[in-house]
């Protein structure tokens, strides 16, 4: 019983009392008065000076990766909370590895519910564990803290914590795991391998130092001179690599959205794009989609500074679904802005005339072009002189996001 209610029935029995000159009625009136007055201005009082904050280990993880996440939660004055109540929004994509959600009315949020008292300036921690099993931007909060009287007369509510995000990257796989079957005619993913590694030139060798990839190491200066050699190469000749991304699954609407091969296609540029950066490649990415809620599409010139590898995660990372325009008219908006030479790594889905005519065209322009393909409804046409590599279906892309990377050795 609150609020109206409550002052009527204090009221009512007061009122009785007085007519039935009942003093032992009239002190329960008082008595009740008190407790009206102090649930009151505890109401008023109890949230006051209370914070309620998120810390995590990490806010940008690979996939699969897992993080620790703190909670703080402080009564900074000298009012004791005999209860205090906490409701905090969680995407439901992310696990909680300790600890258990709830489930929520609003689609795709789960609810972390903590119920403590507080003494007076006290500050507790709760430890949490999560994990990150697949890419995207995961918003956490606001966080719904209720508190009130011991009897639970009077209840105040506020929202807390304001909202924070973690940012998972696509699933980074060793470029050898993107191969083509054996009955493929390109054989595997080798052929990938020498299309982008080529054009790099040799200027020397130098003594090999810690951090050196060993796939640069110059076996026959290594055998000469006893002593670890690795090749050096001359950087004004390092060629771009540009990766123009497909985000259409299906080529009819109907048909609706693919999601796992969407995410395939996700990782296969992400995959591409830190294997290139590795072995020298200026790289760009094209995507004909935008970032969250933005109507522009991806286009990140090539580039191959330090920040280069993690912008190009985060906006993978944050890519949506939404196609912006049709992937022919992406190839050709940005075909006269491509660098002399620039090798093209297309990757889609979906195969249209359009596409194909569009890919001829910047292969006929001397772009060294490669077609990657994946999904289960994909059919490609032969298209000459470029290289054209089938990934995989769905089925292939469970297997490839079930693997320990860390087991399945570098990015080579």
């Amino acid at each position: 019983m609150r609020g109206n209610a409550w002052n009527a029935l204090i009221a009512l029995i007061l009122l009785l009392s007085v007519i039935l000159r009942q003093p032992l009625l009239f002190l329960l009136g008082l008595l009740l008065v008190l407790v009206a007055a102090a649930a009151r201005l505890w109401r008023e009082a109890c949230l006051v000076e209370v914070t309620y904050r998120r810390r995590f280990g990490a806010t940008r993880l690979q996939f699969g990766e897992e993080t620790d996440l703190v909670i703080d939660i402080v009564n900074r004055k000298p009012l004791p909370l005999a209860w205090l109540k906490v409701e905090d929004e969680f995407p439901e994509e992310v696990e909680l590895l300790t600890g258990r959600l709830h489930p929520s009315s609003i689609a795709r949020r789960a609810y972390l519910t903590n119920l403590l008292a507080l003494r007076w300036y006290e500050r507790v921690q709760r430890r949490y564990r999560i994990r990150a099993p697949q890419r995207g931007v995961f918003t956490f909060g606001p966080a719904t803290v209720r508190s009130g009287d011991i009897f639970g007369f009077a209840v105040r509510e506020e929202q807390m914590g304001g909202y924070d995000e973690i940012i998972v990257y696509p699933k980074i796989l060793p470029i050898d795991r993107l191969g083509l079957p054996a009955q493929q005619p390109f054989g595997d993913a080798r052929a990938l391998r020498r299309l982008m590694e080529d054009p790099l030139r040799l200027m020397g060798v130098r003594a090999y130092a810690p951090g050196d990839s060993f796939r640069h190491i110059h076996w026959k200066a290594t055998a000469r001179t006893g002593q670890l050699q690795t090749k050096v190469y001359d950087p004004t000749t390092t060629l771009a690599l540009l990766i123009f991304l497909n985000v259409e699954t299906t080529e009819l609407a109907f048909y609706g959205i693919d999601a796992e091969a969407f995410e395939f296609a996700v990782s296969a540029a992400a995959s591409i794009a830190s294997y290139a950066l590795e072995v020298g490649y200026q790289v760009g990415l094209y995507a004909n989609t935008g970032v969250g809620n933005s109507l522009r599409a991806v286009r990140l010139p090539p580039d191959r500074s330090p920040e280069r590898l993690p912008d190009l995660l985060e906006t993978l990372a944050r890519l949506t679904y939404v196609r912006l325009l049709q992937f022919d008219e992406l190839l050709q908006a940005e075909a006269g802005n491509l660098p002399y030479g620039a090798t093209v790594v297309a990757i889609t889905p979906v195969v249209t005339t359009a596409t194909a005519e569009t890919l001829l065209d910047l292969r006929q322009a001397g772009h060294p072009l490669a077609l990657l393909t994946l999904g289960d409804r994909i059919t490609a046409p032969d298209l000459p002189g470029i290289a054209t590599i089938y990934l995989g279906g769905s089925d292939r892309w469970r297997w490839l996001r079930s693997l320990d990377v860390a087991a399945t050795g570098s990015l080579s």
